[in-house]
């Protein structure tokens, strides 16, 4: 009775007179109220009146679509009462409903507001959402999306310099807009301002994301420096001109927090100068959406390197625990399970940065960018491992 009665003419008018309400719902009423009357009346017959707020499932859907290059578009999305408040930098996980299947894909935050959420994605003809996003996905599309992960996040620096090439310039939108935010009323409440910087590696002007933005923000704040890097090469080339440009508009890069986002081969790149010149990897943090290849991660005898016991300290929780020779195949995450003890994670692949953590002492093979490691794709080397 119910389908019949919102197959009809009738029911698709109610449907999409409530999908014009929506965004007055959450402005009006705020996420948490609407949270517990959802919560409080989700039924067979609410559901289908508006499944997009009587649901205990994570979605979104699209309110705007603006166009940003040839290639890329920005698509406004208003999360549903389930969804909780994210930290400019995180990044969420998106499942577009194709043809014939399911994809999933993170997708991180390029702006935050108090009711909406943005993705800046950028068309990859080879790949199974963005394709779907860009041709099939329109103004009222609503699909399911995760909670906000990963820690590719501001923590209070005072110095902080943004490197990214092509769609890697999301996560670093977000934060400096959001950077730029609180140091107004910080300046407003006579406290220190952070010093920003931005490095952003693309091809040319037209195929800069956010330019007019970028543009404006450098006219509009004392604080934030904005250099662009062109080149004709693809934007995970790294040459010794774009090092010698990098270093020529920040010379005291070591002084620098770095965040660092943006194709693999240009991460690896930037890294491997960052290495040569003896910069702390404790000031620098990468994001990842691409699985890090590990060497020796297959499992089996060629992850059992050591002989006997290793002792694994982690300082933060003040607990020792012991990864028996037998398990030195495991990753740090997999043996801190097996004995019941809790770290935190995500993706479980090395991508999200939710275990990231630092290396105190000892040795791990696998996934670590200096003394920076990440558990859930890391393995004991050495006898004793101190984590912080």
């Amino acid at each position: 009775m119910l389908n019949k009665l919102f197959s009809q003419p009738l029911g698709k008018a109610v449907t999409r007179v409530l999908e014009v309400f929506h965004p007055w719902l959450f402005k009006t009423l705020g996420r948490d109220r609407l949270e517990y009357i959802a919560s409080n009346t989700t039924n067979e017959l609410t559901q289908k009146i508006d499944p997009f707020i009587w649901t205990y499932a994570c979605k979104a859907k699209v309110i705007s679509i603006r166009q940003e290059t040839v290639n890329t578009k920005t698509f406004v999305l208003l999360p549903n009462q389930n969804f909780k408040a994210p930290i400019a930098g995180q990044h969420i996980e998106l499942t577009s409903i194709g043809a014939n299947k399911q994809a999933s894909r993170c997708y991180t935050l390029s702006e935050i507001t108090p009711n909406t959420v943005s993705i800046t994605v950028k068309l990859n003809p080879e790949g199974e959402v963005s394709p779907w996003l860009h041709n099939q996905a329109e103004v009222g599309t609503v699909f399911d999306i995760s909670l906000p992960r990963g820690n590719f996040v501001h923590r209070n620096q005072d110095k902080l310099l943004f490197i990214c090439a092509g769609s890697g310039i999301t996560p670093a939108f977000s934060m400096i807009n959001n950077l730029l935010n609180c140091s107004n009323k910080a300046g407003e409440a006579n406290k220190a301002t952070p010093q920003v910087g931005l490095f952003y590696r693309t091809q040319t002007p037209e195929n800069t994301i956010f330019s007019r933005r970028l543009v404006q923000l450098q006219a509009n704040h004392d604080n934030i420096k904005i250099e662009l890097s062109y080149s004709r090469l693809p934007v995970d080339i790294v040459t010794p001109s774009y090092i010698d440009q990098l270093m020529s508009a920040y010379p005291d890069i070591k002084q620098q927090h770095i965040y660092l986002c943006g194709p693999e081969l240009f991460r690896n790149d930037v890294i491997q100068y960052l290495e040569s010149i003896d910069f702390d990897f404790d000031h620098l943090d990468v994001e990842q959406f691409t699985l890090p290849v590990i060497e020796g991660s297959q499992g089996g005898n060629d992850n059992a390197v050591l002989e006997g016991d290793v002792t694994v300290i982690l300082k933060s929780q003040n607990i020792n625990f012991v990864i028996p020779a037998r398990d030195c195949h495991k990753t740090l995450l997999e043996a801190a399970e097996e004995q019941g003890i809790v770290m935190e994670h995500g993706c479980r692949s090395g991508m999200c940065g939710s275990c990231k953590t630092n290396l105190v002492s000892g040795e791990v093979r696998g996934n670590k960018i200096g003394r920076s490691i990440y558990p859930c794709t890391a393995y004991p080397a050495s006898k004793q491992i101190v984590l912080q």
